[in-house]
């Protein structure tokens, strides 16, 4: 966040219409329009982009498959010293950064021999590079990655090769929080991580939970199949381990706390919870303040030579150098907000009867974690000519709310089909795994079971076969809007 100043490296930025070079939490709820599907919510929401740098050097960005999606899970556990944590809104003034700008390296295992956690011991430093995820997509197997599986980018090659339909970038945020709307200048120290990062238990001294932030973006690397060249981030990141994200909360006083509270409904549809309230107008949001003379005039789109600002690629091992430096374009008040070089989209094109949107893979519950909301938006524009049309700045929110306990799925159904009525699976000991996929609005749950099987063979001693059968039937999450997958 880097208040009243261009920042070094373009993101695409998504929320409310008020943002700006320095918009605070109080200017964004006075924003016209959203992004969001859900009226009440005008917080911003950004991310760096990605470019595609060909041999020669010439770079351009590599367009999102909308829509982007920001998840509010409502994963609960307990203190430092075993008490029962309340799970609590973003107060009105929060705001924090997931990831490290600088990071080019990573000291975990990946894959990760123990995805769920816990890993108790481990710093903070470590469970926020478990909080990245870089899942290859490909919706013709019938198979997905489970969230946060992969912690850094795959190269060209491999992508080409095996993700048909792009690379799906996962950012976890910390909902451990000790009570402070800022972290000061990392806006980083007032929260941290549970102890399993998605879920688990808050370290001492930050031992109120907030709503679980979970930020989703499918990158069209697909399009680029057969080109010679590699990806990038907009900071000069080509593995992702410095990607990061930003959040400035700004929801109407109330809102999101009554919804966490109340929205219990399992029809899967977001309008169920009425909580919200929901414009019909999101598709011709634009942004309310002209951008700033130094990003409206700056190609960020491509083709170009190099990264936008003549940013360097970094590959590490050792951490990043700062390069470049923000640009002031604003006298910064007192109070602490952000603005950035944006990638903005004008007017991308939403379908839900997609392919990409039907065949989106399924997140699995983890232990403890809550089912999904979920919640559709249309993108907030820029009006300058300058600002490219290939990025989706839309922003999905979803509020999720207790679920069975049950363990990791590797198991995805790409476009099921909808039942006739919801219904609720009453999980045996025999229960393996269960994911949830969203079709439209309508959340559907798939509950993988291992029974035992016998099958007699002549002249043979008759054995017993475990067979894992799918129970694939519509469910609404618990307080969902729709819901989607979470490991």
């Amino acid at each position: 966040m880097d208040y009243g100043r261009a920042a070094d490296h373009v993101h695409t930025i998504k929320g409310g219409s008020a943002f700006s070079t320095t918009a605070t939490s109080g200017d964004l709820l006075k924003s016209k329009c959203a992004s969001c599907s859900v009226g009440q919510d005008k917080s911003a929401y950004w991310t760096p982009a990605v470019y595609f740098m060909s041999d020669d050097g010439t770079t351009e960005v590599v367009p999102e498959k909308p829509p982007h999606k920001t998840y509010y899970f409502l994963n609960g556990g307990v203190t430092h010293d075993g008490k029962t944590q309340k799970i609590e809104a973003f107060p009105s003034g929060f705001q924090m950064i997931a990831g490290n700008n600088y990071n080019r390296n990573s000291s975990i295992p990946d894959p990760d021999p123990n995805p769920l956690g816990p890993w108790v011991d481990e710093d903070q430093t470590i469970r926020a590079q478990r909080a990245l995820g870089f899942n290859c997509l490909n919706y013709a197997k019938g198979t997905d990655e489970p969230s946060l599986f992969r912690h850094f980018m795959p190269d060209k090659d491999y992508l080409d090769a095996n993700c048909a339909d792009g690379i799906r970038l996962e950012l976890m945020f910390p909902s451990c929080w000790n009570g402070k709307t800022d972290g000061g200048v990392s806006h980083k120290s007032h929260v941290a991580y549970p102890d399993s990062v998605m879920t688990g238990n808050c370290p001492e001294g930050y031992d109120r939970r907030l709503v679980s932030l979970f930020y989703e973006t499918i990158i069209a690397t697909d399009a680029y199949k057969g080109k010679s060249g590699k990806f990038v981030f907009s900071n000069g990141d080509i593995k992702g381990f410095g990607y990061h994200g930003d959040f400035i909360a700004a929801w109407e006083e109330g809102v999101l706390q009554q919804a966490i509270d109340t929205c219990t409904s399992l029809s899967g549809d977001q309008r169920a919870c009425d909580v919200f309230n929901f414009p019909d107008d999101t598709a011709q949001c634009t942004l309310e303040n002209p951008l700033p003379e130094v990003i409206a005039s700056e190609n960020v789109k491509g083709p170009m030579q190099g990264l936008p600002n003549k940013m360097q690629i970094q590959t590490g091992p050792q951490m990043a150098t700062k390069q470049g430096g923000s640009q002031p374009v604003a006298t910064a008040p007192t109070s602490v907000a952000s603005y950035a070089s944006t990638s903005i989209a004008k007017n991308p094109v939403v379908s839900l009867s997609s392919k990409a949107s039907k065949a989106e893979a399924s997140h699995s519950v983890g232990p403890n974690e809550g089912a999904v909301y979920a919640q559709l938006n249309n993108p907030v524009t820029s009006q300058s000519s300058t600002t490219p049309s290939s990025s989706s700045v839309q922003v999905h929110n979803n509020i999720a709310a207790a679920a069975p306990k049950v363990t990791q799925s590797h198991k995805a159904e790409p476009s099921p089909s909808t039942t006739s009525a919801p219904q609720i699976v009453n999980l045996a000991e025999s229960t393996i795994d269960v994911s949830y996929t969203t079709v439209g609005h309508e959340v559907h749950e798939m509950v993988d079971v291992m029974v035992e099987v016998t099958v007699t063979e002549t002249a043979h001693v008759a054995k017993r076969t475990p067979h894992a059968h799918h129970k694939h039937h519509q469910r609404a999450n618990a307080r969902g809007i729709g819901g989607r997958r979470l490991r």
